[in-house]
């Protein structure tokens, strides 16, 4: 009996028994159970993290479609509102407007209001009534008060704004245009003058409106610009005398006032302590030449050529740090004042064509002179060959048309200069043909003949 039953538990296993299953049975039971827990668990953990970021995004885009809602909504009210508006302004009993002209004033004024000024004025075609209504003050007011209003930006563009847009936006943002200046592409063709509106941009420090066909007077206000410090106005057509109020332009480093038409006497400038540079060529002041500023040490560039000058101050020898001076084209009819010697920071001196007589001796102290006219003059005695010798850095001389007698011959062995200008009889025959001077130093008596020089 034993035997049977061994023998059939015998055939039983082999019958049930697998290689895989013998393999199975030599491993530890605990290891493969591990093994398979964590692999389940760190499934789950990536299942559990992406289903949160899937409800997150849910929630993102639920968000986003609320917003939407809310924004059309929003649309939705503003159109019944502005129905609302233009149904109150229609006159009901008419048809409905189907052409400009016949569309209400008010209608016209709060739909243009809300387009910002750049783009506005371009409409005043559509018709002559929203050309009229477009450029009122009152229209310009509330342009600037509806309208998105982009600070800056309006340096090249104030200028050329309608009269009513230039005061009410220099009204509206005097401390933020920092510069005035005119856009070469949109010059007017119309001349004008210069807006009084221009005095209340108190925060500008740079107006530069050369060549703009300004005419009129230059505006008294002026002095309100306290942080100006380039003014810029040549090649215009401005008139009058200059107005006192420029001494209360405090900050003031240059001055341009070149080829005009402005008259009178120059006015003192001093207050005027930053003031380094003044331009005023071709105009009609009179009187003697300005040489009171606040600071005189400060003065580098005085050019008042072409003017009608009559005296040169012995004041002038305080301005000792002048490296530029240009008093050509001006009716002196009196001697060279001794002080001009003494400016011995000078550079270029120009004094061509302005009646002065006496002598050049004492140009010998100028010796940082790099150019010197004083042609088409009254200038006699010797020519005072050797002092000009002594000045090394000057490269261009210009003598003709004086009543020079006398003196060693100019010897191009003996300087440095690179262009002559002197009747042949007071220069030897050493000079080269492209040293000497092809200019014909016409004599200008009366300054206004060149004022439309640019």
């Amino acid at each position: 009996m034993k035997s049977r039953r061994t023998g059939q538990t015998s055939d039983s296993d082999r019958q049930g028994t697998t290689p895989g299953t013998v393999s199975a049975l030599c491993v530890p039971r605990g290891e493969p159970n591990a093994a398979t827990l964590s692999v389940i668990l760190s499934t789950l953990e990536k299942m559990q993290a992406t289903i949160e970021k899937m409800s997150a995004m849910q929630n993102t885009m639920q968000k986003k479609v609320a917003d939407i809602k809310e924004t059309q909504l929003s649309i939705i009210r503003s159109q019944r509102h502005l129905s609302s508006q233009v149904l109150d302004l229609q006159n009901r009993h008419k048809k409905f407007h189907t052409h400009l002209q016949d569309v209400p004033l008010e209608i016209i004024v709060q739909i243009f209001a809300w387009i910002p000024m750049r783009t506005v004025l371009h409409y005043r075609r559509l018709s002559k009534t929203i050309n009229q209504c477009l450029l009122t003050k009152e229209f310009a007011l509330l342009n600037v008060q509806t309208a998105h209003f982009q600070k800056g930006g309006f340096d090249q563009t104030w200028f050329h704004l309608p009269e009513p847009y230039q005061t009410v936006y220099a009204n509206a943002m005097p401390a933020q245009l920092k510069k005035v200046y005119n856009d070469s592409k949109s010059i007017e063709a119309k001349a004008k003058g210069l807006p009084e509106s221009i005095t209340c941009l108190t925060a500008v420090t740079g107006i530069y409106l050369n060549s703009c066909k300004l005419i009129g007077s230059i505006p008294n206000g002026i002095g309100a610009l306290q942080s100006l410090t380039h003014l810029a106005l040549r090649n215009n057509s401005l008139t009058g005398p200059l107005p006192d109020e420029i001494n209360l332009l405090f900050a003031l480093e240059t001055l341009d006032l070149t080829n005009n038409q402005l008259s009178g006497e120059f006015p003192a400038l001093s207050n005027l302590q930053s003031l380094g540079a003044l331009h005023i060529d071709g105009n009609r002041f009179t009187g003697p030449i300005p040489t009171v500023f606040g600071d005189l040490g400060n003065m580098i560039r005085l050019t008042a050529s072409r003017n009608r000058f009559s005296v040169i101050p012995a004041t002038i020898n305080k301005l000792e740090n002048l490296g530029e001076l240009n008093i050509s084209n001006n009716s002196f009819a009196c001697e060279i004042p001794p002080e001009i010697w003494t400016l011995t920071r000078l550079f270029h001196l120009d004094m061509s064509n302005c009646e002065l007589s006496g002598s050049l001796a004492g140009v010998g102290n100028l010796q940082e002179l790099v150019r010197l006219d004083v042609s088409n003059n009254q200038f006699s005695g010797e020519l005072p060959s050797r002092e000009i010798y002594g000045l090394w850095f000057l490269k261009g001389l210009h003598l003709i048309g004086n009543q020079f007698s006398g003196g060693e011959l100019l010897d191009s062995a003996k300087s440095n200069l690179h262009l002559l200008c002197v009747e042949p009889e007071f220069r030897l025959d050493t000079w080269q043909e492209y040293c000497l001077c092809c200019s014909q130093h016409e004599v200008i008596r009366d300054s206004q003949e060149s004022d439309t020089e640019t």
